[in-house]
């Protein structure tokens, strides 16, 4: 008999199975995917009220500029960490959600699904160590004088901190779309969007060795960015309706007869 994806052990035919404990697996599961969905819709959210905040001042600017500039924005860029921090926390959990529901459609030993959650772990890494570096350069803005290199230093450790985030970024679309693709754990459109979204990042590596934002490079680095959010938005909606459509009981199952009497 021919394998199916999933077929194994941890694999996606859970209905009606019963855990050790006598729960229900299956609508364990569904509830893993709800959370899953609502943490990558959180993620997205407090990613899209960054965008109401500061940026981060240039480094070809004099420290006089950014240590005035980071002084009188203090707040608001306290307020951008915040939601930074709370945007990690929802994408972790988001990351944990998904490799569960690809383990459950691949088996516990899928390469692809491992590759997906230990690159997404070292994306979120890097992520929080830029934050981190934020954290320093705001709070820090204050007692600049004693030191102004400071400062500088900062802004640029803080911006290519966050451009190496790229290869694990890469890795973590590689992974999705490969263990997408090959398990249909999520529709092919969402392996597809992933893998495109990977390819993208690819060509923005380029831009590490470029300063200008413009061009074939800076387009493909924010085209990238773009698609990120839209495959973590896209792949959270899909969660959802089908945590919801699974729930619903079918003709085989014994809550369509309950309703149907």
């Amino acid at each position: 008999m021919e394998a199916r994806p999933g077929s194994g052990a941890g694999g996606p035919a859970v209905a009606g199975r019963r855990s050790s404990d006598g729960g229900d697996v299956a609508g364990q599961a569904r509830r893993w995917d709800q959370i899953t969905a609502i943490a990558g819709l959180v993620f997205i959210a407090l990613i899209v009220a960054g965008f109401f905040t500061p940026d981060t001042p240039s480094a070809d600017s004099s420290t006089e500029a950014i240590a005035a500039r980071l002084s009188a924005d203090q707040p608001a860029h306290q307020v951008s960490l915040l939601l930074g921090f709370l945007g990690d926390i929802a994408f972790l959990v988001f990351l944990a959600g998904l490799w569960s529901r690809l383990r459950r459609h691949g088996g516990a030993g899928g390469m692809f699904a491992g590759l997906f959650v230990v690159a997404g772990a070292v994306f979120a890494a890097t992520i929080a160590v830029s934050e981190r570096l934020h954290l320093a350069l705001v709070q820090g803005a204050d007692t600049a004088g004693d030191d102004p290199a400071v400062l500088r230093t900062l802004v640029v450790l803080d911006n290519w901190v966050g451009a190496a985030t790229v290869p694990a970024g890469v890795a973590m679309f590689l992974g999705a779309a490969m263990a997408i693709l090959t398990t249909r754990a999520l529709p092919a459109w969402v392996g597809w969007l992933a893998g495109v979204t990977g390819l993208l990042l690819v060509v923005s590596l380029g831009a590490v060795f470029d300063d200008s934002e413009e061009g074939v490079l800076g387009f493909a680095g924010f085209g990238g960015f773009l698609l990120f959010l839209v495959w973590v938005l896209a792949t959270s909606i899909v969660l959802l309706l089908r945590a919801r459509r699974e729930s619903s009981p079918t003709p085989r199952e014994p809550g369509a007869a309950a309703q149907a009497a």
